[in-house]
């Protein structure tokens, strides 16, 4: 397709204006960026497809104003227009925002304290009963436990006396009836052995 003299001055001002527009839309992601901090690798993955959507972008504009056909001032117009955006337009854009930003974070900040402003106060209150409170609990908890411990310490002295008691019990049930069957062996009378009267 063949342009005019006009059409072609008309697609490299098209280009220009396409070239700010991205150079707007790249300063939004860095005003982004200055809200939340990005980590190195997530500024690239960002950067990359920033870099996709404008080829796609710029291809869908050259595919509607000049069929597709891809020039090389219309591809100077789009980088020139970028570039006249960051020397002139950009730096007061950041500053701007950057204000806007500080002012809204003052105004933010300002809102959170007015609203932890009462929670504030009544923890003021009854932060020193709190305390003592705690103290108590933990001094109370404390005791409790060492009576717990010590109770069990007597329960399980009670419960070893038992079973050293019942043990010799049984130690004592049994030695008995043993003693008196060693006692008839050791003082049974030995038996007679008969004689036969037909050897004699």
């Amino acid at each position: 397709m063949i342009l005019s003299l006009q059409g072609q001055a008309q697609l490299f001002l098209l280009t220009v204006l396409l070239g700010g527009g991205l150079g707007v839309v790249y300063d939004c992601l860095r005003i982004f960026r200055h809200i939340i901090p990005h980590k190195r690798l997530w500024v690239q993955m960002e950067d990359g497809l920033f870099w996709l959507c404008a080829v796609f972008f710029a291809f869908a504009v050259m595919l509607g104003a000049n069929d597709g056909e891809i020039r090389f001032f219309a591809i100077l117009g789009m980088f020139g227009g970028m570039g006249i955006y960051f020397l002139t337009l950009s730096r007061l854009v950041i500053a701007i925002s950057d204000k806007v930003i500080y002012v809204m974070k003052k105004i933010l900040f300002l809102l959170f304290t007015i609203i932890m402003t009462p929670f504030r106060l009544v923890y003021f209150v009854i932060r020193r009963p709190l305390v003592k409170a705690g103290f108590f609990c933990g001094k109370l908890k404390r005791k409790v436990l060492h009576s717990c411990g010590f109770y069990a310490k007597i329960k399980l002295n009670a419960i070893r006396r038992d079973w050293h008691i019942a043990v010799r019990k049984k130690q004592k049930s049994g030695d008995k009836p043993n003693g008196q069957k060693t006692k008839k062996k050791r003082w049974a009378k030995p038996k007679k052995v008969k004689k036969d009267t037909k050897d004699r």
